[in-house]
């Protein structure tokens, strides 16, 4: 049977603790009533200690169990925290056996969902490290500055990256509930229990009264300036229109923007739009020409310029990677295709490959590689992230002029099976001689999958080759010469 665990802490928000424990409370009654059968999962809370715990507003919350008596489990919700003074989450130092716990229950494999500020705490235990994720908004740019090694998303309600699951919404906690409950208990589970929590989902107005903040730090400048580009919208907005709507002169707002750290009006107001396509990249499938306009860009062309420019990969790679971090193993295959998720023990083996293995999605824009194994990265040098999300062909860098390309090109377009040897170029700059054999996988319909792509470096067989190439022609025209001057 799945357990829960929904943790509590010393300056916690009760609501947020009371919130998550009474919606799977809820949901376990309802499911078990509604199938007739036990619920498959139960629900604990646990402080520290085990001893009850004083909540931010010093209410006295008691709880069932100290989490070192808590060996494994499936899940642990972490509630958010009552602001301190100046407005944001408390220190989470004194925290950190806390901490400690969470990372170890992660490494067992359990799924980490902070709820709001909660978040905070996640990082603290170094697990928001190199993973997107979220918060309350208004805590974006601390928790950004705390654990800057996070990739913090700024409008995102949810978010999971590899078994770690922040939530920023209002009532973040029943976002979170049902969350866990679809991946550990299936749809069917997460569909009753949102029946009986969720009461009402109509829109709400609490968009109008959101505080903006990206990039700003501390800076009410920025702020202000951010809010502006941001309810603009995707109408134009120029440098003159942004000075003008925050009452100062054009040369002022240059000067006052690279104070702070944003950069040319231009780069500023670019920077928000992109970010505002990043969250809509990761959380809606309209098509990358839709998001250009509902950005602010005027054409197609200048948003992938700035997407590539400031988030380093091209807005198609970006939602690939943003599929692929949702799943639990973090970088394997596009969630879209879940149902033919190779099993663990198989990306053991590929990960034990002396060559090369990645796997190309043709479902997607530019058939991007949605899978590489460890083999694949000692030999180009680059890291996983750098790789997912790429066509084959940036190993190529600028050297495009290869006959075996065009082989390649065709194969592809007809889903045909080929090798060839071309001229890659590692995240160093080195050349080496790659032999490419790619293959299509189908499901027993007869449906397309994925591309196969196994690599051999045979740059040592090559310079061979081209060895012997010389030292024959160089041996032919000894004797054509000797023969010359025997005549």
């Amino acid at each position: 049977m799945v357990k829960l665990i929904v943790l509590c802490v010393n300056g916690c928000l009760g609501s947020s603790f009371i919130g998550l424990a009474d919606v799977l409370e809820i949901a376990r009654a309802t499911i078990a009533r509604v199938t007739g059968s036990e619920a498959p999962f139960y629900v604990l809370t646990a402080s520290a200690t085990g001893a009850p715990v004083i909540d931010g507003s010093a209410r006295t919350i008691p709880v069932s169990t100290a989490i070192e008596e808590i060996s494994a489990c499936d899940a642990i919700f972490v509630p958010g925290f009552m602001p301190a003074d100046d407005g944001q989450p408390p220190s989470m130092e004194p925290f950190s056996a806390i901490a400690a716990w969470l990372r170890r229950q992660h490494a067992r494999g359990a799924l980490i969902c902070g709820a709001g500020s909660g978040a905070f705490l996640i990082g603290e235990a170094g697990l928001l490290d190199g993973r997107r994720c979220t918060t309350s908004e208004r805590g974006v740019d601390e928790l950004k500055r705390r654990y800057p090694r996070a990739d913090a998303a700024r409008g995102v309600s949810l978010i999971e990256d590899r078994r770690v699951v922040t939530a920023g919404a209002p009532f973040a906690w029943i976002d979170l509930a049902l969350h866990a409950l679809r991946n550990l208990c299936g749809e069917a589970a997460a569909r009753i229990a949102a029946e009986s929590t969720v009461l009402d989902a109509a829109a709400t107005d609490a968009a109008a009264y959101r505080p903006s903040g990206y990039l700003s730090g501390f800076d009410p400048f920025l702020v202000e300036a951010e809010r502006v580009v941001r309810q603009v919208g995707d109408a134009p907005l120029s440098t003159h229109d942004l000075a003008k709507a925050l009452s100062t002169s054009e040369r002022t707002l240059h000067r006052r923007l690279k104070q702070a750290g944003g950069g040319s009006p231009k780069a500023f107001i670019d920077r928000v739009r992109v970010e505002t396509a990043r969250t809509l990249l990761e959380t809606s499938a309209r098509s990358v020409k839709e998001l250009a306009g509902t950005a602010g860009f005027p054409d197609e062309a200048s948003f992938r310029r700035a997407f590539r420019r400031f988030v380093g990969v091209s807005p198609g790679a970006y939602r690939t990677l943003a599929r692929v971090r949702s799943h639990p193993k973090g970088h394997v295959f596009s969630t879209q295709k879940c149902m033919e998720l190779i099993p663990e023990m198989l990306t053991r083996i590929l990960d034990a490959c002396v060559n090369g293995v990645t796997l190309a999605d043709p479902d997607q824009e530019d058939s991007p590689i949605v899978y590489a194994n460890d083999a694949f990265q000692r030999i180009t040098g680059y890291a996983r992230e750098e790789i997912l999300g790429q066509n084959c062909r940036f190993l190529q860098g600028d050297d495009r002029d290869q006959e075996e390309r065009a082989r390649l090109r065709d194969a592809i377009k007809k889903r045909e099976e080929i090798e060839v040897t071309l001229r890659n170029y590692r995240k160093d700059g080195s050349l080496f001689h790659n032999r490419l054999r790619v293959a299509p996988l189908k499901d027993a319909q007869g449906n397309l999958l994925y591309m196969l792509g196994v690599q051999y470096d045979v740059t040592a067989q090559v310079c061979a080759e081209s060895d012997m190439r010389s030292l024959n022609e160089r041996l032919n025209e000894l004797a054509e010469r000797k023969e010359s001057e025997t005549a």
